[in-house]
Formats: C-alpha cells, sequence, structure tokens
C-alpha cells in the first residue's frame, strides 16, 4: 500500500500544481484571455442569476397567491436550462454561432416579457421555460465560442475568465435585486429585459469569426480540457446549483452512464444526485420563506445571498489547497455537513420554540450558500479521481445529474410546501442530505490512478505542448 501510495502522490501533486500554476497564469495576464463580449455574460449573470432567483418566486406568488405555482415556474426554468446541450449540437451542426449566441439573449428577454404580460399557469410556465432555454443557450454558445474557435492551449484559462465574469454578474445582481422588493416588481422585471438586450449589444463586439485550433477532430473538446484547473475559477453559484457549460453537461457524459454501475464513480454520482434534489426547493423558495418563516425582508435576504456569495469566491482556490491536503472525499463530505448544519438552523425554530428566529435563518441561509464553492471544487475533483473513463465525460454527467435532480426537485417539493408548509422544506433538505452524506462515506480521501487507453500511450502525461495548457485528459 505505500509503494501505492508514492507512485499515486507525486502525479496527482503534478496535476494539482499544474492546475495551479494554470489559474495563477490566467490571472496576471487578463488582456490576453478576456474579449469585451465577456460582459454580455457578465449582463446574463445578473439577470438569470442574480436578479430573477429573488424577484421570480416574489412575483409568481404575490401574482398567484399559491406556493405550488411558483414551484412550478421554477421547475419550468430549470427544465429549459436542460436545453444547454441542444443549442450546441445545434450551433456545430448548423454553423450559426453568433445568431444563436445573439438570439439566446432575445429568447431569454422575450421569456421575462412572458413573466411581464402573460397571467395563468400556463402562460407562466411557456415563459419559464423560454427563460431558462435562452440562458441555458447563452451559457452554452459562449463556451463554444472558446472551445470552437481558439487554440486549445488558451481553452481553460479563457473559460476560467468567462465563468468569473458570470459569477461577479451574479454578486452584483442580487444587490440590485434588494433595490427592488418593495412589492411592485414590474419595474425589476423591466430592468432584466433593458440589461438583455444591452447584453445583446455588445455580445456581437469581438465574437471570433471563424473556428481556430479545436484540438483533435475525432474527439469531443471535452476530452481536452483541465477540469481541475477550471474548478479553481469562482463559477456561477446559480440557486440551484447548476453550472451550465458546454464541456460540462453535454451528451457525450451521458452515453457514458452504464460504465458507472457498479463503480464507486456510480456511487457518488448517486450521492451528487440525491444532494441537489434535496436541497431544489429552498433555492426555489428562499425569498419567500425566510420572509414569512423568519422575519427577514426579501431585500436582506438577497444582501446576505451577495455578500456570502462575493466570500464563497474567495474559496475556491482555497478549496482546492484543501482538496490536496486532505482529499476531495473528506472535504465533499465537510461540505455536505456545512450544509446540514445550515438547515438545522433553519429547521431549529419549527421544532423548538425560541427567539432569534431572524438570526437562525440568517445564518443558516449563509451557511448554505458557502458550501457550494466547497461542494462545487471537491465534488469536480472527486468525481475526476473516481471516473472509469474521461474526466471530460465525467463531469458532464455530474452536471447533467446536478440539473436533472433540480428540476425534478423543485417540482416534486410544490405539493409538499403548498400542504405542510415551509417547515418541510429544511426537514426533507437535512434528510436528503444526509443519505448523500452516506452514500459518499466511502468516497477516498484521494483518488486513484486510472490506467490509460490502449494505444494512447503517454495519456495520463502532459499535453504535447509542454504542459502549457494543462493535461491532456484521459479518454475512455
Amino acid at each position: 500500500m505505500e509503494t501505492r501510495r508514492s507512485k499515486v502522490a507525486p502525479f496527482d501533486d503534478f496535476r494539482r500544481g499544474a492546475a495551479l500554476a494554470l489559474a495563477l497564469r490566467a490571472i496576471t495576464a487578463p488582456r490576453r484571455y478576456i474579449r469585451p463580449w465577456y460582459l454580455a455574460y457578465l449582463l446574463l449573470g445578473m439577470v438569470t442569476s442574480g436578479l430573477l432567483p429573488v424577484l421570480l418566486p416574489l412575483t409568481v406568488e404575490g401574482l398567484s397567491h399559491s406556493l405550488a405555482t411558483v414551484a412550478y415556474v421554477m421547475g419550468a426554468y430549470n427544465f429549459g436550462l436542460l436545453t444547454s446541450p441542444l443549442w450546441g449540437m445545434l450551433a456545430e451542426r448548423i454553423k450559426a454561432y453568433r445568431k444563436l449566441f445573439l438570439g439566446s439573449f432575445l429568447l431569454t428577454a422575450a421569456g421575462t416579457l412572458g413573466m411581464l404580460a402573460l397571467r395563468g399557469l400556463p402562460s407562466w410556465l411557456v415563459a419559464a421555460f423560454a427563460l431558462g432555454a435562452g440562458s441555458g443557450g447563452a451559457a452554452t454558445l459562449a463556451t463554444l465560442f472558446i472551445v470552437d474557435f481558439a487554440p486549445r492551449t488558451e481553452w481553460e484559462p479563457r473559460i476560467g475568465w468567462l465563468q468569473t465574469f458570470n459569477a461577479a454578474g451574479q454578486v452584483a445582481g442580487l444587490m440590485l435585486a434588494a433595490a427592488f422588493t418593495g412589492g411592485d416588481f414590474a419595474p425589476a422585471l423591466w430592468v432584466c429585459v433593458t440589461f438583455l438586450l444591452l447584453a445583446m449589444a455588445v455580445g456581437g463586439i469581438g465574437l471570433p469569426g471563424s473556428p481556430g485550433a479545436s484540438g483533435d477532430a475525432t474527439e469531443p473538446p471535452h476530452l481536452h480540457l483541465n477540469v481541475r484547473a477550471l474548478a479553481l475559477f469562482p463559477k456561477l453559484i446559480l440557486p440551484s446549483g447548476i453550472d451550465l457549460h458546454v464541456y460540462h453537461l453535454n451528451l457525450h457524459g451521458l452515453r457514458r452512464l452504464p460504465q458507472t454501475l457498479g463503480t464507486p464513480f456510480g456511487r457518488f454520482l448517486l450521492s451528487w444526485f440525491v444532494f441537489a434534489f434535496a436541497v431544489a426547493a429552498f433555492f426555489s423558495y428562499f425569498p419567500l420563506m425566510l420572509a414569512e418563516g423568519y422575519g427577514i425582508a426579501a431585500h436582506t435576504s438577497a444582501m446576505i445571498y451577495a455578500l456570502t456569495a462575493a466570500l464563497g469566491i474567495g474559496l475556491y482556490v482555497l478549496t482546492s489547497r484543501l482538496t490536496a491536503r486532505y482529499g476531495p472525499g473528506r472535504v465533499y463530505r465537510a461540505g455536505l455537513v456545512l450544509r446540514i448544519s445550515g438547515f438545522g438552523l433553519l429547521l431549529a425554530p419549527f421544532v423548538i420554540a425560541m427567539g432569534g428566529r431572524s438570526l437562525l435563518g440568517a445564518l443558516g441561509f449563509a451557511l448554505i450558500v458557502i458550501a457550494w464553492p466547497v461542494l462545487s471544487v471537491s465534488g469536480t475533483d472527486l468525481g475526476a479521481s473516481l471516473t472509469p473513463f474521461s474526466e471530460g465525460a465525467a463531469v458532464g454527467l455530474l452536471n447533467a445529474a446536478l440539473a436533472l435532480a433540480t428540476a425534478l426537485g423543485i417540482v416534486v417539493s410544490g405539493p409538499l410546501v403548498a400542504r405542510w408548509g415551509y417547515e418541510t422544506i429544511p426537514a426533507t433538505a437535512i434528510a436528503g442530505l444526509a443519505v448523500s452524506l452516506w452514500l459518499g462515506m466511502d468516497a477516498p480521501s484521494r483518488g486513484t490512478p486510472r490506467r490509460s487507453r490502449p494505444g494512447r500511450p503517454g495519456a495520463e502525461h502532459p499535453a504535447g505542448d509542454g504542459g502549457k495548457s494543462g493535461l491532456r485528459l484521459v479518454s475512455g
């Protein structure tokens, strides 16, 4: 056993060292990797991850006076996000990247206008689905402008900066949402439409005009990405936890699903699914739940979310160092315990009569949000360590599971919350997270080496460019 560890550790340390060096290189040379159209992605983050997560549940509940309707509308939005791979396939088939990219912002704006102009659940479901589909399309096309047009040596730093722009937009959007929670949400939704149209205007500035060196044409680009390097960059902390990028949510990974049965990766994938399913309801109802259950006004909860998300940005690199020192399995389980603690604080006032509900609600909410960078980085690392095939396909499966579990969890939660009230949310979340923790208990503290594919010698060594692009991922 000692001999095996001595062989594995240097390689694992090299991979993490290469990932950290790659991230530092991107941070110290921003002009090389940032493009003007990234501002459109920042504006998208402001709207779909900052303003709408706060405003949409408040708007729907205020008009329908039905908690179940809130869940159905938010579920339709998340099902719209699941169209992300279809946008990528269509773009690569018809070569209309630019039109689809700008059109996705228009579709998102149309969905937002639908929430303003239409009334009734069927109309809202269509509008919410369009909103989610447009948002997912913009995220997918933004990433394709990198993996299909830029040299492979620049993929990770460019995508890292892209998702950092989006995460910064979310924080700004949450702060702005705090100013629009007074009761009349129509002006805020018009602001969302304005931002989306502005994103269309700036989204065409500096877009690449023709495909570049996108790597091996016989394999999906997802297989060549250094996912550990990307995990070091701040990601979008969506209310649902979905990280919308085509290199994560891809059909190539879904085709590998049967190979996970009976493997440690399969058990971890199930843990990941249950974890997302368990917490989905909370992120659909949090402005309403915190206001009515804990006396925390919507503008206050938006500011707590913004400040905690901003603080969480700094946790990405720290978490990566913790996974290198203690192993991704241990850090992943710590992230689950952190979220269980947060939901425990939210459940306590419903179980025991006590004062200080607002304080418990604020602390619990902050713990739930701050756990996402810990879970995101450690989950990516753990999935990449346990996968029986390529890391790109493995992370694709993780995010597909995250997206599907979130959409299903939101829809299932509607009748439960409508019947038994907000206390069902932390109670079911704790139960689900406990199951997820149990499923993840056998996740190793440190990853195990994987064999390279026959006929592909050196697949687990640095890429042919001398390691400058990070590590070439092993294909299955």
